[in-house]
């Protein structure tokens, strides 16, 4: 980067823990990107270089202070998330979609790059998660054509997580959460979540010790009901 500048960042994400997450990061990088406060931005946008936005939990008002900074600042804008792009109907016209799961050098070299006008298009994907995916065995995933979403979530079902749960883990929808699990749930051949559990042990999502916890702990009651036609209250 050619400017003797820093690069000035406003945030909107209205995730605390984010903004002060961010700006902690960046403190060995503030001789090339700085946080400005977004209200602070907002009355002089033209102190604005690059803004990030995060989908997840935005109001009407942190909604508007986005529209009006962009307006108002002429900055460009890239969403800044952990959600995964694909199918995200929040990205709207964002042409970028920095992962919150970049390690802080490879997001100050986009976040130059797009002051710059640079490519950052190897950066839109949200890297592999080295979570639940990491202990499914590639073949077993493909003998049943199970596809990266719905292997994770089998992992999460196999984990003890609840469908509410996987929802806020993984920004999805309860519907969208229920249609994975069925999709899934036809791919591997059960019809119960008790059963889904028992696969999952079987092909080593949860530690032996998870397993027996579960069969005793009588979470599974409501679970016990097959998915057929509607799906069940609890499903």
């Amino acid at each position: 980067m050619s400017a003797s500048r820093p690069v000035r960042v406003a945030l909107i994400d209205n995730f605390e823990v984010s903004s002060v997450g961010l700006r902690s990061m960046l403190t060995s990088y503030a001789s090339r990107v700085i946080l400005l406060d977004p209200r602070a931005a907002l009355e002089r946008p033209a102190t604005v270089d690059v803004v990030l936005y995060e989908p997840a939990r935005q109001t009407p008002s942190s909604q508007g202070m986005l529209r009006d900074l962009v307006r108002g600042s002429g900055a460009v804008a890239a969403i800044y998330s952990w959600r995964d792009p694909d199918g995200d109907s929040t990205r709207g016209s964002f042409a970028v979609h920095l992962s919150k799961a970049l390690p802080v050098a490879d997001l100050v070299n986009a976040v130059e790059a797009l002051h710059d006008g640079g490519e950052v298009a190897s950066l839109r994907r949200i890297p592999a998660d080295p979570g639940p995916l990491a202990v499914i065995d590639r073949s077993v995933q493909g003998a049943h054509e199970l596809t990266p979403r719905e292997a994770e979530i089998l992992a999460l079902v196999t984990q003890g997580l609840t469908n509410s749960e996987i929802g806020a883990q993984l920004y999805l929808s309860i519907n969208s959460v229920k249609t994975y699990i069925r999709a899934a749930y036809r791919k591997i051949e059960v019809t119960r979540r008790a059963q889904a559990v028992a696969w999952g042990m079987e092909h080593g999502l949860a530690p032996l010790a998870e397993m027996r916890q579960g069969a005793s702990s009588g979470r599974d009651e409501d679970d016990e009901r097959p998915l057929v036609g509607q799906a069940p209250a609890g499903f």
